[in-house]
């Protein structure tokens, strides 16, 4: 079992296990890309016949890049960038959290020192901090220091599966409900939540 398998089977429950298996059902017909707006939550809004990201946008805006990949290509074919995004999306959760300005907020911030530095200020629990760690460990930090759009020479050790990529989007889904949680206590006002869980999503 590799790294990202573990950490999945550590964190999501057997329902979210089980919408990994029915989302990989769907990208093999190429009907991935609904479900993954169902799951999400709003990211955008219309403004004089406009669609733009809801506000803070380096929350919302990385999923519209999961739902977008997700949809373009599916998962297979657009990893890197699928777990580029789920990494960006819990990252921006943390700067918020740290209450940084909005100057100093951006998407290639330290995840790692991040979630540190909110652990030693007890706004996050050694449970989840130590979840948010294995995530930078073994999604964030291979997403962002290996260039797999082009073929190298250690495509076979380090390219991330389809499978892998859709247990990070359900991973991320794990831990951004609860960080939404923690945001909301610390009076960051978010536009959209993430949805309840729906049974109906295995139809």
């Amino acid at each position: 079992m590799g790294d990202i398998e573990q950490l999945a089977f550590d964190l999501l429950s057997h329902d979210e296990l089980k919408l990994v298996g029915r989302l990989l059902v769907l990208d093999s017909n190429g009907n991935a890309g609904p479900l993954i707006e169902n799951i999400l939550p709003i990211y955008w809004v219309k403004v004089d016949d406009i669609c733009e990201n809801h506000e803070p946008t380096n929350i919302y805006r990385p999923l519209y890049y999961v739902h977008k990949y997700s949809r373009e290509g599916g998962f297979k074919n657009n990893t890197r960038t699928l777990m580029n995004s789920t990494s960006n999306h819990i990252e921006g959760c943390l700067q918020y959290l740290l209450g940084l300005p909005a100057q100093s907020r951006s998407m290639s911030g330290a995840f790692g020192p991040a979630v540190a530095k909110l652990k030693e200020q007890r706004v996050l629990s050694s449970v989840l901090a130590n979840s948010l760690k294995r995530f930078n460990d073994v999604i964030n930090v291979p997403a962002k220091h290996f260039g797999a759009y082009a073929p190298t020479r250690r495509l076979d050790e380090r390219t991330f599966s389809d499978k892998e990529t859709v247990y990070a989007i359900i991973i991320m889904r794990n831990l951004s409900v609860q960080l939404f949680a923690l945001l909301k206590t610390h009076h960051v006002s978010l536009p959209e939540d993430w949805p309840q869980f729906d049974t109906n999503w295995f139809l």
